[in-house]
Order: C-alpha cells, then sequence, then structure tokens
C-alpha cells in the first residue's frame, strides 16, 4: 500500500494542506498516520475517509455534523440508520441549492437575452 503525504493529499483533494491539518486536528481524518519524522500520511486504501470529508463539507454539512457522521461510521452496521438519515438531510439541502443555481442561470439567460437583443439592434 502507497502512502499518500499531506501535500499530495491536498492535491488529490484540491483543498489546502492547512485545511487538511485542520480537518485532522478536528479528528475528522481518522485514518491519517504519522511516519517516524512525524510527517502525516494515509494508506491510498484509506483515501474515501478524506474524500468522504471534503465531499460532505462542500454540501455545507458542518464540521461538527461530519465528526458525528464520521463517528457512525466508526460503530458500523448498528449506525446505518442514523447515517442514512444524515445523508437524506444533505440530499436535501443540496437539492434545494441546486434549485436556487438553476434559477439563478434562467435570470441570468433570460437578462443574457435581453441585453443580446438590444445589442443587435
Amino acid at each position: 500500500m502507497d502512502k499518500i503525504y499531506l501535500n499530495e493529499l491536498a492535491k488529490i483533494l484540491k483543498i489546502n494542506e492547512s485545511a487538511l491539518r485542520y480537518y485532522d486536528s478536528r479528528g475528522l481524518i481518522p485514518k491519517l498516520q504519522r511516519d517516524k519524522n512525524n510527517y502525516r500520511f494515509i494508506l491510498e486504501d484509506d483515501l474515501a475517509f478524506p474524500k468522504t470529508v471534503i465531499c460532505l463539507k462542500k454540501t455545507g454539512m458542518s464540521l461538527k455534523e461530519i465528526k458525528k457522521y464520521l463517528d457512525f461510521v466508526e460503530q458500523g452496521d448498528s449506525s446505518i440508520k442514523q447515517r442514512y438519515e444524515m445523508i437524506l438531510k444533505q440530499e436535501n439541502i443540496v437539492l434545494n441549492k441546486l434549485k436556487d443555481i438553476q434559477e439563478q442561470i434562467e435570470f441570468i439567460e433570460y437578462k443574457k437575452g435581453l441585453y443580446f437583443k438590444k445589442l443587435d439592434k
């Protein structure tokens, strides 16, 4: 298994190393380890954990809720119902954001068309 150090992980996840260090300090990357020189790394097989954190953060989930979700993951199958409910809640939040974005796009397209017609005259 390949080790992925923090700088590489930051590139993979497209976030700053400082954000990863912060997430680590909050216990949000449970599979992060340290080598003999105290450098943080994660095994390639454990990339799902930080990817999950970043994805949930992008959905608007708070770090506190992400930590709760990860704690449920650590509990195993006994917490499937709680995780499912959390994911359903985030899905609803994301779908509402998508609806808002679609409305914004429609407004922009309307204005773009209006201005194009006026420029064309």
